[in-house]
């Protein structure tokens, strides 16, 4: 569980209480959870799930070496939004109803009711910064901001202070969400943080006091703009899976 109170943002040394921000609490039976698009010129297609055989990591690219996302545990079912050119990784939403993507291996699956190759969009590597905004989009794409999740860490006290960062090339100002879900897909916490008054700079980061109280252990999931609304030059490192040692200091 967690007990919420209004957020707090530092940035640039500065502490400031993020005005007319509005924090609330769901809970996983609430089902609150935006589905963020892919970008890809393939045309969407029916929703498709398929089992996984073994536990996997979910990568935020199709490579073992990269960040991870989450862990779907064996015998869940993912939602799956598409494939790379080879067919040897699949892109999954899970729990199939979030904003949470990744890649996990399609030998991963179970093979009997795996969609076949050809019904899912190849969606090849994950695009680089500004390769959805059209042809030629490498300029509008390095003029964008790209926010991240740099780091999260427990308070003495138990609340959840986590570090935004643009890593783009304009600084953002305006509002964002930020979601806090535990790794099995519980949505702990929905805020949005105000950067209005006090724009992110690039390169610069911003110390958000959840408000959210971490009473337990666990692998926790922290997504900025899980309901994708920032026009970002990268949407594939929103997302970001931490080890958090609750107040109580065991799980």
């Amino acid at each position: 569980m967690a007990t919420p109170r209004p957020p707090v943002i530092a940035a640039a040394g500065v502490v400031l209480v993020a005005a007319g921000t509005i924090a609330v609490i769901l809970f996983a039976d609430g089902g609150r959870g935006a589905q963020a698009p892919v970008a890809t010129n393939t045309p969407s297609i029916g929703s498709t799930t398929a089992r996984l055989a073994v536990t996997s990591n979910v990568y935020v690219r199709p490579a073992r070496s990269a960040e991870l996302v989450a862990v779907i545990p064996a015998g869940r079912e993912a939602r799956v939004t598409g494939r790379t050119e080879d067919g040897a990784w699949l892109r999954v939403v899970y729990p199939s109803q979030s904003g949470i993507e990744g890649w996990v291996p399609r030998a991963n699956f179970v093979t009997d009711g795996l969609p076949s190759l050809a019904s899912l969009p190849s969606l090849a590597q994950a695009p680089a910064a500004g390769s959805a905004s059209g042809p030629a989009g490498s300029v509008e794409g390095d003029a964008l901001p790209d926010l991240s999740v740099a780091s999260a860490e427990v308070q003495p006290n138990g609340n959840l202070v986590v570090r935004i960062t643009n890593e783009g090339r304009a600084p953002f100002a305006g509002r964002v969400g930020l979601q806090v879900s535990s790794a099995d897909g519980e949505i702990l916490g929905v805020l949005e943080v105000n950067l209005t008054s006090q724009p992110l700079a690039p390169g610069r980061f911003a110390s958000v006091n959840t408000g959210i109280e971490v009473r337990r252990t666990g692998l926790f999931v922290i997504e900025i703009d899980h309901v994708n609304s920032v026009k970002e030059s990268g949407e594939f490192n929103n997302v970001r899976r931490v080890l958090l040692v609750g107040a109580g200091g065991s799980p």
